[in-house]
């Protein structure tokens, strides 16, 4: 598994929020509990509190992200606000990025209705266009954005075996990998030429809601290029039993209209997602072990996935 970072030195953390909100304000701070890879602080100064994210690599540049959050707010998108942003700092050696808080927390309060809202924000993110496929690019403040693939393919069998079926022999019967197989050939003949902003890792978690409702969306750290489902595949993949599917297709539909057959294309690639996290899984730097736990969950849902108990499903 995966260590979690070291914590930054707390003088270069000082200095960061010293040039992002003075010293007139006495600020306090702590690392957050969830994050491996990233590294982010919750800042309280006074009554009100900010979030410090540090970037994951020397080369990303947060400054694309900052990009990003101000045009989705600009959009009607709930998100954090950027307080400040810096393309490179000297201390840390990484790029920094202070923005507000989103009140409440993941689905604290759960309703339909707080699923719709996140389900219209979702298909406004969804609209933005990206110049390729697969992980966006933090070189920058540049528009529009750009990913790693200029077409699809290579975004779509990233991470599965090269040499086909490899390590997914060990995992499913033949009958199944006849089926992956379609799944694959399908997705190839509905390759898109455009390629659409997803959040990346969208499902229950970056949802917020307090009292008065759904607050926004958190975590744009894995936003990548990608056909339009990718996003609602996500949740589907993780939603076990979709529980809360319909709920945000409703709201998804206030903004942008779904094909009568979206199941077929949420589905699809919900199982190619779910193969392709596998294979991240078992493959470098986690080198799990089949019977780690997820693995042997992933590779039930993926099961259950191929294998659909209602129709459209």
């Amino acid at each position: 598994m995966l260590s979690r970072r070291p914590e930054i030195e707390p003088a270069a953390i000082d200095a960061v929020l010293a040039a992002a909100f003075g010293r007139s304000v006495p600020v306090t701070y702590a690392r957050t509990l969830d994050g491996v890879s990233t590294q982010v602080y919750r800042v309280v100064r006074g009554d009100e509190t900010f979030y410090l994210r540090i970037a994951e690599e020397s080369h990303e540049n947060l400054e694309t992200d900052a990009a990003l959050h101000r045009r989705l707010l600009s959009a009607g998108v709930k998100l954090p606000d950027i307080v400040s942003v810096e393309a490179f700092n000297v201390r840390i050696g990484r790029s920094v990025m202070v923005t507000t808080e989103v009140r409440g927390g993941s689905l604290e309060i759960q309703s339909d209705a707080v699923i719709e809202d996140a389900g219209a924000d979702l298909a406004r993110i969804n609209a933005v266009p990206v110049d390729g496929f697969g992980w966006v690019q933090r070189t920058g403040s540049a528009w529009p954005l750009a990913a790693e693939f200029p077409t699809y393919e290579p975004f779509l069998m990233s991470y599965l075996p090269s040499r086909w079926p490899g390590v997914l022999e060990k995992v499913f019967a033949a009958d199944d990998l006849d089926l992956i197989e379609d799944l694959i050939e399908q997705e190839r003949s509905a390759a898109p030429v455009r390629a659409l902003l997803a959040h990346g890792d969208f499902d229950a978690s970056p949802i917020f809601a307090d009292e008065s409702g759904y607050s926004g969306l958190i975590d744009f750290g894995e936003i990548r290029g990608t056909e339009r489902s990718f996003d609602l595949g996500h949740f589907y993949l993780h939603d076990e039993g979709a529980p809360m599917l319909p709920a945000l297709l409703r709201g998804y539909e206030r903004v942008t209209a779904l094909p009568g057959d979206h199941m077929i294309a949420i589905r699809r690639s919900a199982i190619l997602l779910g193969l392709r996290q596998l294979c991240r899984w078992l493959g470098p730097p986690r080198h799990l072990t089949m019977d780690h736990p997820l693995p042997v969950s992933r590779i039930q849902r993926i099961s259950e996935l191929l294998r659909p108990s209602s129709p459209g499903a």
